[in-house]
């Protein structure tokens, strides 16, 4: 699923939609200390008010945001389990019809509660729908068209989705009850639930260019880069790569090997540019733009990385053979920023400011972080004094 695709499904998660209608709606509340099902309700989605329905969909709309592969995630059944068995649920909760549905939600939830993996009791959230996704410029032969409308260039498939919601004790206090018109204090018996933060969900089948995959869904965490692994291994069977943080990791692994722990800022720079570069040459193409070693090799060479020898090494010792990075994964474009870490403090500069800045002796003979300068820096908005550097010959 590329961001076009994810975007444009995202925007119909509204009760105005005619592209996108959820028919089933099943929520379950699970308790934290023995994992039973305290309450569980199954309706027609149409069936509840339009602010129910605004509630759920915004749940529902959460597990669609956020960076790729960082919070959102298209991951592969593992085949190796037996019969597939996270495939093969994901697969009923789709086909399945109405009772039958629910039967195929607490499967899920059976496998869920045997791998409980949370630190509060929570609510899970199944919705049943069909999005009727428009062909786009490809469908067009080249001619540009909205991705939000209906036409009959249009093709239509069924989905599935799932939400774990935190339920938090109600605080307690007083407050208005309007059905009964009077004051009423609230019991700690009653619950929160977090549906505008979910801690995390899954959308099936995966959306991809040309239709749906029923070999991957889309996974989201609440925490950047941060996956729910028991979840994904016990209970959804999926396997998973590298986030975008670990792959930046990797790639500068390589870096450090290869430039024995130093490099200059230009060369930093120069390596980063050339990435987003690519990027941008291959904008159009709506695929992720892969690194394998020869390009990263060339982007190191072009970048001023005059010793090379040690490279494939280097890259085998960070990555296995054959591994590809995602470039959007190793930097986020021009803007972004970049961290200096010394032992006085830590800075961060934009990729675009990275050549002004220099490691040098000074005239003290003292180790210096030297930041070019286009006008005063200011201290809590106070403009600093500019002074001449010592020469040589001046006492210390």
């Amino acid at each position: 699923m590329n961001k076009k695709d994810l975007s444009a499904f995202r925007r119909q998660f509204k009760t105005d939609s005619y592209c996108l209608k959820i028919s089933e709606l099943y929520i379950v509340y699970m308790k934290k200390d023995n994992q039973n099902i305290l309450h569980a309700e199954h309706a027609s989605f149409e069936m509840k008010s339009e602010a129910e329905q605004e509630i759920h969909l915004g749940n529902f709309r959460k597990i669609l945001t956020g960076g790729l592969d960082s919070k959102l995630f298209e991951l592969d059944f593992d085949g190796s389990i037996q019969e597939n068995a996270g495939q093969a649920i994901c697969l009923q909760l789709l086909n399945t019809e109405q009772t039958h549905f629910v039967d195929s939600c607490n499967a899920l939830l059976k496998k869920l509660a045997d791998h409980y993996s949370y630190d509060n009791d929570i609510v899970v959230s199944f919705a049943k729908g069909k999005y009727n996704k428009p062909a786009g410029r490809k469908g067009r032969g080249g001619i540009e068209d909205s991705l939000d409308g209906f036409d009959d260039t249009s093709f239509g498939f069924k989905f599935v989705l799932c939400t774990i919601s935190k339920a938090d004790d109600m605080k307690r206090g007083v407050y208005y009850s309007a059905a009964s018109e009077r004051f009423e204090l609230s019991s700690s018996l009653d619950k929160e639930i977090s549906f505008s933060a979910p801690l995390e969900g899954f959308v099936y089948p995966a959306i991809g260019d040309f239709g749906s995959d029923v070999n991957k869904l889309l996974y989201y965490t609440a925490k950047a880069n941060i996956r729910n692994e028991s979840f994904l291994e016990n209970v959804l069977n999926c396997r998973y790569e590298l986030t975008a943080k670990e792959e930046k990791e990797r790639f500068e692994e390589i870096l450090r090997r290869v430039c024995g722990d130093k490099i200059k800022p230009e060369i930093l720079k120069n390596i980063y540019d050339a990435v987003n570069e690519k990027l941008e040459t291959y904008a159009e193409d709506d695929e992720p733009v892969a690194l394998g070693a020869v390009e990263v090799r060339n982007i190191f060479e072009e970048s001023g990385i005059r010793d090379l020898n040690g490279f494939d090494d280097a890259f085998h010792q960070a990555a296995e053979k054959g591994f590809e990075f995602k470039a959007a994964n190793l930097t986020g474009g021009n803007t972004c920023s970049m961290r200096i870490n010394s032992s006085v403090a830590d800075i961060n500069v934009n990729l675009e400011d990275l050549s002004t800045v220099r490691q040098i002796i000074n005239a003290r003979g003292r180790k210096c972080l030297e930041i070019e300068l286009g006008d005063d820096a200011e201290i809590n908005g106070i403009p600093l004094e500019t002074e001449r550097p010592l020469q040589p010959h001046q006492n210390v």
